[in-house]
């Protein structure tokens, strides 16, 4: 009797039964990362529909086009090995330069503060030591050593393993990498540059997400040693308009020497060469930072000199539009750039501590960040869900069955 009459209570209907499928991706596309998470939960349309590539690809277009979206600058710490379970650990600090929302203090050689600020991303690595070789719309590229990588998204707590490369390295070799973004097929790339000793040109081979695999470069790499070394922030490539930039020189044995920039297009997987202000071609005695400054790309040489220059191309691709844009000051020390924030203003690491530096005050204040390492990576950041849809995530399987559980569960009721 009582089972009966449960059967006749028409359910209850919500608001996906109600809205049209388009109506709820755009409300859906709408909401942060972490509250579309969750959604998935509500049925198997609605995890169907967030799980697609398209609202995938619309969620981030609007992310990015969204000027109130919190798309700060992210500081990326590599912990080592944790006392508790001795497993590697990526920390990614979002952090707000605003004074009135970061606590900062004015650097003085009198200052001596240290902090710990409280909003960041925690990311656990299965492999200890892996350092960030990239990052574009959320997505990190890392490598440890010569043929293990993985692509991770922290805001999901998502990551996938890469196959071993098809190159192999006998030891004589050296070897750079790059990661980007291709919007024309919706792909990320990893492009791996091996170049061996003694010889003039290097071998290529790109990873694709969409096929998974590994593929060789059917035209030689370009006749440059990268400059690229391991555990050197400074010395990273970086992804913008569309490519991959390295600083790079000609060979030891080849005269005359000069530095320059090597780019490779995402898209139409070309090498390109740019020459550097004059002033830095024949240079050898100094450590050469490049980022986009002001949206524009700009290179930073620095040393022992207090007054680090910064110079910023114009016009993409124009050697004749490289011009000093500023110089970065500081009264006293050592340090070097690490990276550019929308607003204008300069990360630096100053004597062991994390600074900015305000380039119209001339000033500079410490940031609450303390125990950097050599192992550290800045980049503007967005949340996102890319690899929610790729299978084989090595921390995305709990959060599937998960989710599968709690919509099997609504359906049982």
């Amino acid at each position: 009797m009582f089972s009966s009459l449960s059967s006749s209570i028409p359910r209850k209907r919500t608001m996906s039964d109600t809205l049209p499928n388009e109506v709820v991706a755009e409300i859906l596309s709408r909401l942060p990362v972490k509250s579309v998470i969750k959604f998935r939960c509500v049925s198997k349309t609605w995890c169907s529909l967030i799980s697609s590539p398209h609202f995938i690809a619309t969620h981030l277009s609007r992310a990015l086009s969204n000027h109130k979206y919190p798309s700060n600058l992210v500081f990326h710490h590599f912990d080592y090995p944790l006392k508790k379970d001795r497993s590697a650990a990526i920390r990614i600090h979002r952090l707000s330069l605003d004074p009135e929302m970061q606590e900062r203090s004015l650097v003085t050689q009198e200052s001596d503060v240290r902090g710990d600020p409280a909003d960041f991303i925690e990311f656990r690595c299965s492999r200890d030591c892996m350092m960030v070789i990239g990052s574009s719309n959320g997505l990190f590229c890392l490598t440890k050593g010569f043929d293990s990588y993985v692509l991770c998204n922290p805001c999901i707590q998502k990551a996938i393993s890469i196959p071993h490369p098809n190159i192999g390295l006998r030891g004589l070799e050296t070897q750079t990498h790059g990661f980007g973004y291709c919007p024309k097929t919706d792909d990320y790339k990893v492009v791996r540059i091996v170049h061996a000793e003694g010889t003039t040109h290097s071998l290529v081979e790109i990873y694709t997400l969409r096929t998974g695999a590994w593929r060789s470069f059917m035209a030689l790499g370009p006749p440059y040693y990268f400059r690229e070394p391991f555990g050197s922030p400074s010395l990273r490539n970086i992804f913008f308009n569309g490519a991959v930039h390295w600083t790079a020189r000609t060979p030891e044995h080849q005269r005359p020497f000069h530095h320059l920039i090597v780019s490779f297009d995402i898209e139409d997987e070309v090498f390109r060469e740019m020459a550097m202000p004059k002033s830095l071609q024949d240079e050898e005695t100094f450590e050469l930072f490049m980022a986009v400054v002001d949206g524009l790309l700009a290179l930073i040489p620095y040393g022992d000199d207090q007054d680090v220059p910064v110079w910023v191309m114009k016009e993409y691709g124009r050697a004749e539009s490289w011009t000093k844009q500023f110089d970065i000051k500081f009264e006293y020390g050592s340090y070097g750039p690490i990276g550019f924030t929308k607003n204008g203003e300069v990360l630096v690491e100053h004597e062991g501590d994390l600074c900015s530096y305000e380039r119209n005050s001339e000033q500079s204040w410490y940031l609450h960040v303390y125990d950097i390492s050599d192992w550290l990576y800045f980049d503007t950041y967005v949340e996102s869900l890319a690899l929610l849809n790729v299978a084989d995530g090595v921390l995305g399987v709990q959060a599937t069955s998960y989710c599968v559980s709690k919509i099997k569960a609504k359906e049982k009721k």
